[in-house]
């Protein structure tokens, strides 16, 4: 996976729309949201979560802004890694805005999300290339093939599920069908399929372990109560139950070196992050990828990656704020393609060539989210899992598909 920061341009022209009549359309929707913020202000007075961290991240426990902006300024370059003084104290000061625990409180996440969101509604072409300045250099989203976010899941000490600012503040509105149910692309026997894999690896970690460890004790009580259901035959035993049940959780927070692990920290003490085993991650990664057609991306604040968003399909309620910038508002910068030479489909020259798998996505070109290009069927559940399974091998984790 890819970290390093390339440059577009902005992807904008064309004579600005009437603007009375776009605030006139787009007003309802910003009361609507300023609205859902208001019943959030509540949050800001919650006292912090009191349980501690586990003991991999105790070294966040203190941040101190100022002198880590003195060390960035006085470290030297080293081999491989040249950034200019200005660059590394901005990371410093994006690690230490991921670190706040104001920033992760959801009113105050959701009004730095959505503050973008309202701006990008106003048709001026001045506005757009703000955006894609803000999205180039401040905040965008690096693409991550499936198969990226299984090594990493798989590496990490520790796994967090984070709260999911867009889907929360209802950006994302890709949750349910017109009929009010929790829709998915896969069939029936399809999700029942991932569904008992996950089972099958909370029952192995039990029979490994006594107990299932690195796993908060919310996590512990829904999945025994879906193996409860699974052996009574019982009709809540479905994936669309697993999701109502986790949502908005949706983001993973692995501990690695390579993201910042003060957004874990953030989380937390507000009561948005908990952990889950790292092997039932690689599952629920799994179902988040068939059962929606999520798309994976490593978020990036100034130039200090934060998380592993499942970011909402554009195909189905527009997508989350970056993926709806990149598809409908046409932003180069919201989201990054992946670099992998073989992540992206092209033809036989080396062309990269729109998504074939998507309607939604069909008018940009490859991402790189994953799909095994060469197959037949480059996002079936067959073909997904097969790869999974050899991962599995690779890290000496029994696969227990059948």
């Amino acid at each position: 996976m890819c970290m390093d920061h390339e440059h577009h341009g902005p992807a904008h022209g064309g004579a600005p729309s009437d603007l009375p009549l776009e605030m006139e359309e787009k007003w309802p929707a910003v009361l609507r949201e300023i609205g859902h913020l208001v019943a959030h202000i509540k949050d800001v007075r919650l006292s912090a979560n009191p349980e501690p961290l586990p003991h991999q991240l105790e070294h966040v426990q203190k941040n101190p802004v100022v002198l880590n902006l003195l060390k960035a300024a006085l470290m030297e370059d080293r081999p491989g890694l040249k950034r200019p003084v200005a660059q590394r104290m901005a990371s410093k000061i994006g690690d230490f805005f991921l670190w706040n625990r104001a920033t992760s409180m959801p009113v105050i996440h959701e009004l730095g999300t959505l503050s973008a969101w309202w701006t990008d509604q106003m048709p001026l072409e001045v506005i757009h290339q703000i955006r894609d300045i803000a999205l180039d250099f401040i905040l965008n989203g690096r693409v991550m093939p499936i198969q990226a976010v299984w090594t990493d899941l798989l590496d990490a000490e520790l796994v967090f599920m984070g709260h999911c600012v867009c889907r929360s503040s209802g950006i994302a509105n890709d949750f349910k069908n017109s009929k009010g149910k929790v829709y998915t692309l896969t069939s029936e026997k399809e999700n029942i399929r991932l569904l008992n894999r996950l089972i099958s690896r909370y029952e192995s970690l039990i029979n490994d372990h006594g107990s299932v460890p690195d796993t908060h004790s919310n996590y512990l009580t829904f999945l025994n109560q879906l193996k409860k259901w699974k052996k009574d035959g019982d009709a809540r035993y479905s994936v669309q139950t697993l999701l109502e049940q986790t949502y908005p959780a949706w983001e993973f927070l692995p501990v690695l070196d390579k993201f910042t692990q003060s957004w874990i920290r953030g989380l937390h003490k507000n009561r948005k992050a908990h952990q889950l085993h790292k092997s039932l991650a690689f599952e629920l990664a799994n179902i988040f990828y068939l059962t929606r057609g999520n798309m994976f991306t490593s978020m990036k604040v100034v130039d200090t990656p934060y998380t592993i968003c499942s970011c909402p399909s554009p195909d189905h309620g527009g997508g989350c704020a970056l993926s709806n910038w990149y598809y409908h508002g046409l932003s180069n910068t919201s989201l990054i393609p992946c670099k992998e030479p073989s992540a992206r489909r092209k033809d036989r020259n080396g062309k990269v060539l729109p998504c074939n798998q998507f309607p939604g996505r069909a008018h940009r070109d490859c991402l790189g989210c994953g799909c095994k290009h060469v197959s037949r069927s480059p996002r079936s559940v067959g073909t997904v899992l097969r790869q999974a399974d050899l991962v599995l091998k690779d890290y000496g984790l029994y696969p227990l598909s059948k």
